[in-house]
């Protein structure tokens, strides 16, 4: 695919045990149910449905020397998703999600263990500006440590950066590189915390896409689960509804989202059709236990969407 840009992604790539229960769960109690040992990542998630959808990525995270990131470091290579300027720290582990899946299949209770990240140094990034620098969209995550995600963006003033805000507590690390940000891609809870402004009724959504617009931010999308997706860029804010399907696994839905949109960004599509093929990324990944649909491609999304 040599007329489309390379992408970077930087972020994390981490081991998933996700618990599905069969029954109604019992708090403080032993749950019976089937337990599956996945790949994971928010970074490495949207790294791999790139991948799928037929774009070169350029994955910059940080592995351990366990057999756990041997495993994660044999599937880039498998995928073809470039990883030769990632980084291995010794005496360190590679990082768990633990998921706890309730008899819907939706998330009931998550659990991560990742502290690889938490001192990644500056010469990570500064080592790295020029790999980084080579391609238009640079894909950030806020598993990252806000120091490393202000440092990137403040060295590469001309990449188009897409955040993904992963969970509530960890979107505050991007609060103070909104205003530099191209795309910013999260949910409504995370969504609240950054903007400040509570939801009472449906035209909140709108006012936090506007809040952020005003920001600096170019794009803007707040994912509302069943309720479909606020969009919002310069021209024009709106919510687009979604399809309401029964999932498998909810995990990595928001992942395919945002390489979804990304997607549509390069293909230059209208906001309305970004939206939409991203929610059609979603709505595929949710159907298999993986983090990451292994059919996903974009002839997949394409039929999903006719």
């Amino acid at each position: 695919m040599t007329d489309t840009p390379k992408i970077t992604v930087l972020g994390a790539s981490i081991i998933d045990l996700i618990g599905f229960s069969k029954e109604k769960l019992i708090f403080e109690d032993s749950n019976s149910g089937t337990i599956e040992t996945i790949l994971g990542g928010v970074g490495r998630n949207i790294a791999e449905n790139l991948k799928r959808l037929d774009f070169d990525v350029e994955f910059l995270s940080v592995f351990a020397t366990d057999e756990f990131s041997k495993t994660l470091i044999n599937s880039c290579n498998d995928l073809n998703i470039s990883i030769k300027h990632s980084s291995t720290k010794k005496n360190s582990a590679t990082p768990l999600y633990v998921a706890i899946m309730d008899r819907f299949n939706d998330l009931a209770l998550g659990l991560s263990a990742m502290d690889i990240y938490d001192d990644i140094p500056d010469a990570f990034i500064l080592d790295n500006l020029d790999v980084i620098a080579q391609n238009e969209y640079c894909v950030l995550e806020t598993n990252l440590p806000a120091s490393i995600l202000e440092l990137v963006i403040e060295r590469l003033p001309d990449t188009r950066f897409v955040l993904e805000a992963v969970t509530a507590k960890k979107a505050l690390k991007a609060k103070s590189i909104l205003d530099k940000l191209y795309i910013l891609k999260c949910n409504s809870l995370e969504a609240e915390l950054l903007s400040g402004i509570e939801i009472e009724n449906e035209s909140d959504y709108e006012k936090m896409v506007e809040h952020f617009l005003k920001l600096g931010v170019k794009k803007v999308f707040i994912t509302l689960g069943s309720d479909g997706v606020a969009c919002g860029n310069e021209n024009e804010i709106f919510i687009s509804k979604n399809n309401i399907i029964s999932p498998v696994n909810t995990n990595g839905a928001g992942d395919a989202f945002t390489a979804g949109i990304l997607y549509g960004e390069i293909k230059k599509l209208e906001l309305y059709d970004m939206a939409k093929f991203g929610s059609a990324c979603a709505q595929i990944t949710i159907q298999h236990k993986n983090a990451v649909h292994p059919d996903i491609s974009e002839q997949m999304v394409l039929n999903l969407l006719k």
